[in-house]
This record gives structure tokens, C-alpha cells and sequence, in this order.
């Protein structure tokens, strides 16, 4: 389910208006304006450069663009180069040659390998006369380690924790009268629908820490649809994660829907059953398991850098104001002797921005507003780049006005799906009318996963753009250029261009 922005708020709907308003000096005759210069820009979005430079991105050359691999580097390269060349400005003042180093951001990325064989076993205990259970997952099939997990060797009871969540100030604390110390945590993927706030997996296994929990087991919920799902699904032999030596790093596995089902079965539980009442119910489910699991695994860690590219755009009256537009460029690499291209995911976001770039900087007038483009990396490892970034903005947060976040936008139904937080509708009507997109945009709320989350807890507004309905090659080999449709391209990039313009001049729109 989708949060709505403001459906957890005591502010009253007409306060929330008029402070948007304030914010964005915006009502709706403010956008009312001819947008000669606009349409002139939409009317030169090209196409064919769209799909040259995903057919470039998604060459075996760069790899996969894997983050902190060579491949993503090279591609991190080549986005700058092409900022360079339209004459953005870099981050660092940039010396008479180009210099790499002058465009971006770097961020310590710990690339954690686990060395095969790795061993997920569940045993159950003998009982009325029958004997006692074993159940092996097969690793990459029905299971793998969660992020950052150390080499491992243990035994130990599980407890399954609902959704692994403490919050005492909501009167809603799944690890209550549960002995969970030296025991392995087992819990649902993400938050239940009626859950104010996004929980990271960092900030569950923080929890489960506090609680003397020694591992942690992720189930792949039967109910999670949508994005969230094709979200959390990808195939990642390797494990990704920001350097951060104050983080204890425990043992952990994602495991697949139907060897949770397997096991809930054995205890005579209906796994589906246990998240309705906690979706519906708002009842904690926790309880003790009979079951013991064994993890045993020797992981090695590997230290590397990644690297966000960032292009400027300065402003004029309003340049200490700042919108920001990313994309992520990064895609899961070669796995296996298989190369993943990320045509779609995100090599066409990456492309849009490029486009972006040209005509931003090349066709239109300055922006009242700085506008800050950034090619993230990371982000198919858990948000690494934008992580990074909002924890160490170019920008300071109070300055930066929006985000907007453009990801696999390269295939689909022919509609967009534009998950907005804090940002007026009636702008977002009005950009999809300047791109004469009236009926082809669908709106929501916040979505739970993107590049675009992280500025969001920082409590700035977002807008994630996503070509709508099915993504049929998503995380997979199959992911090539030969699979994007130009006409979804294309609509992404009108409105992209026409809403990045709206929020870029918010007081009197220099169409």
C-alpha cells in the first residue's frame, strides 16, 4: 500500500496547502504562463540520443556497472564527460582538462563475498512418535545472506518477530515478552500498510542488536505487491554497503516466500494468516519458534570507493535555492558469466538526464533556482549513493527545495507513475499539461524504495518518476536495449523537463 503524504499528519488539509504554497510561491495561475520557451525545449527532446546513449551504457564495456567495479567507473567517467561538455559546472573548480575528480562525490563502499559452500539449515524437534525435520534452502535459489554478513557459525532457536519492529511511543512493540537474546530473528520485509514512517533494514537490525538477537532472518512477505516487491528481488551475489566502523555487522539471510511458508506450515501457522492480522489487526504476531537454524558461511570483505557525478546549473535571483535531479546509473554487473545490461533499470534514467543536461543547459534560459543534477551509484545495493549524499550534500538540506528521482523509465504501458511527497498536485498537473500528458499520469504517494527515499527522511520534498505497468525484464540478463519503447522515453522526458522547469522558477515561470 501506498502512504499518501500527510495521512499520518494532525495538520489540517487547508494549512497544509497554504504552507506549500508559501513554499513553492506557487498557486495555480502562478504556472499559467505561454511556456514558449518550454515547448520549444520539449519539442527538441531527442529520441535516438536517448536510445544511443542506453545502447552505450548497456554495452558490454562498462560491465553492468556494477558500483565500485571498474565498469560503473567508466560509466561514471562518461556522464561526466558529457556534463563537462555542455558546459555544466563541476563540484571543484575545474582545471583547463578535464579532471574526473572535479565532477564527483566519492563514498567508501565494503564489498562483502561469501565463499561458497554456504549452509542455510532449519531442524525441528521429534514429536508424537515422529522424527525431527530438516529443511536446506539452496543458496541463490531460496536464499541469500543478507547484506553485510561476517563469516558465521551458529546454531541457535528463532524467534519470529512480525515485522522486527520496536516503537513503544506507537504502543506497538513486537519484541515484548520475548526472549530473543543468543537467538535468531525472524520478521517480515519492510512495515506493515498502517505504519506512519519507512523502517531501513539497518535500523531492524539495530533493533533486534539492542535485543541480543545474534542473527537476523528477512522473510519475502506472500502479500507484498507492487513496487516494493520488484524492489527487494534482485539477484546480488555480492553484498554492497556503506563503510561505517561504529556498525556491528551480524549474520542474516533473506529467504524465499515459499520456505517461510514451509516452515510457518511445520508449526501448524499460516504465514499469509499471521500478516493479515498484523496488516489489518494491528495485532502482534511474535512468538517463539521450534525450530533451530544453522548458518555457516566464511565471507571476505573487499574496501572500494563509489562515485555520485554531479552537473550545476547555477540560478540567477534565487540561485542559493536548489532543485536537485538524479537518476542511478548502477546495475547488478556480471554474475555467473551473465552480463546485466540495466537497459531499463537505469540506464534509461541515466540517458534522461543526459538529455536533461543538453536541453537545461544548452536550450533554455537560466533557472531562477540552482539545478543540481546528479548520476547516483549504489542504488541496487541499498541507496549507497543517495545515502551518501544526503549525509553529505553539496547543497545544505534547508537549501535543496526538491528531489526528483528518475528510475527505469524505458518501458512499460505508456502511462508514468509519479509517487510525490510535499509537492503540489496542481504543480504536477500542470507540468503533465505542458508536456501534453494530461492522461497519462498517474499520481500517488511517497513510494517505499528509490534513490528519492533518503532525501525524503531528510524532510525534503520528492517526486520518484517511473514509466507505469509491467517491467517484464526487470533485474534480469534479459534487461537490453532491444526491449525499451522510444514513446516511453519520451514521455519521461517531457515531463521530467516541464516539472524540473516548474520547480526551478517558482515565482515567475521564464517560459
Amino acid at each position: 500500500m501506498i502512504r499518501w503524504p500527510f495521512q499520518h499528519s494532525n495538520t489540517p488539509p487547508w494549512l497544509v496547502l497554504l504552507m506549500l504554497g508559501i513554499l513553492w510561491g506557487t498557486t495555480a495561475s502562478t504556472w499559467a504562463c505561454p511556456a514558449a520557451r518550454l515547448s520549444s525545449a520539449l519539442n527538441t527532446i531527442t529520441v535516438q540520443r536517448l536510445l544511443d546513449d542506453v545502447a552505450f551504457l548497456s554495452s558490454p564495456a562498462f560491465e553492468g556497472r556494477q558500483a565500485g567495479m571498474p565498469g560503473d567507473w567508466k560509466a561514471a567517467r562518461f556522464v561526466a564527460q558529457r556534463f563537462a561538455a555542455l558546459g555544466l559546472q563541476s563540484v571543484t573548480p575545474q582545471a583547463t582538462s578535464f579532471r574526473l575528480e572535479s565532477w564527483i562525490q566519492s563514498g567508501p563502499l565494503t564489498i562483502t563475498r561469501i565463499r561458497e559452500p554456504a549452509i542455510l539449515e532449519f531442524h525441528g524437534p521429534s514429536k508424537g512418535g515422529k522424527s525431527g525435520w530438516s529443511l536446506r534452502p539452496e543458496m541463490g535459489v531460496e536464499y541469500l545472506p543478507l547484506l553485510d554478513s561476517p563469516s558465521v557459525h551458529l546454531m541457535a532457536p528463532v524467534v519470529f518477530v512480525g515485522y522486527g519492529l520496536s516503537d513503544p511511543a506507537l504502543g506497538f512493540d513486537e519484541y515484548e515478552r520475548q526472549m530473543v537474546r543468543d537467538r535468531v530473528v525472524m520478521m517480515f520485509r519492510g512495515t506493515p500498510p498502517w505504519y506512519p514512517r519507512h523502517v531501513s533494514y539497518t535500523e531492524k537490525a539495530r533493533m533486534a542488536q539492542e535485543h541480543g538477537a545474534i542473527g537476523i532472518i528477512i522473510l519475502m512477505p506472500p502479500e507484498v505487491k507492487g513496487y516494493a516487491a520488484r524492489r527487494g528481488r534482485g539477484p546480488a551475489p555480492l553484498a554492497f554497503s556503506l563503510n561505517d566502523p561504529a556498525h556491528r555487522y551480524d549474520p542474516g539471510v533473506w529467504i524465499h516466500t515459499r520456505i517461510a511458508e514451509q516452515l510457518f506450515a511445520r508449526q501448524a501457522l499460516s504465514l499469509a494468516g499471521i500478516q493479515r492480522r498484523l496488516d489489518q489487526e494491528r495485532t502482534v504476531q511474535s512468538r517463539p519458534l521450534d525450530i533451530l537454524v544453522r548458518m555457516q558461511w566464511e565471507s571476505t570483505r573487499e574496501h572500494r570507493t563509489f562515485a555520485n557525478v554531479l552537473g550545476i546549473i547555477p540560478g540567477t535571483d534565487r540561485r542559493e535555492e536548489m532543485v536537485l535531479v538524479g537518476a542511478h546509473r548502477d546495475h547488478f554487473g556480471v554474475q555467473a558469466g551473465l552480463l546485466f545490461p540495466g537497459a531499463d533499470d537505469n540506464a534509461s534514467g541515466t540517458a534522461l538526464l543526459l538529455e536533461m543536461a543538453r536541453l537545461l543547459a544548452t536550450v533554455l534560459p537560466a533557472p531562477q533556482r540552482t539545478i543540481v543534477l546528479v548520476s547516483f551509484s549504489g542504488e541496487e545495493q541499498g541507496l549507497l549513493g543517495s545515502r551518501w549524499y544526503t549525509a553529505h550534500p553539496v547543497v545544505p538540506v534547508n537549501q535543496t527545495m526538491a528531489m526528483i528521482n528518475v528510475d527505469h523509465v524505458g518501458t512499460g504501458n505508456g502511462r508514468l507513475t509519479v509517487g510525490a511527497s510535499d509537492i503540489p498536485q496542481n504543480l504536477l498537473r500542470q507540468a503533465a499539461k505542458l508536456a501534453g500528458l494530461s492522461r497519462r499520469i498517474d499520481l500517488y504517494g511517497l513510494f517505499p524504495g528509490g534513490d528519492h527515499v533518503p532525501f525524503a527522511q531528510a524532510g525534503i520534498p520528492t517526486l520518484a518518476v517511473v514509466s507505469g505497468g509491467p517491467h517484464p525484464h526487470f533485474h534480469r540478463p534479459s534487461d537490453t536495449p532491444g526491449t525499451l519503447q522510444p514513446a516511453v522515453m519520451d514521455a519521461a522526458g517531457r515531463f521530467v523537463l516541464a516539472v524540473t522547469w516548474l520547480m526551478a522558477n517558482p515565482a515567475n515561470p521564464k517560459c
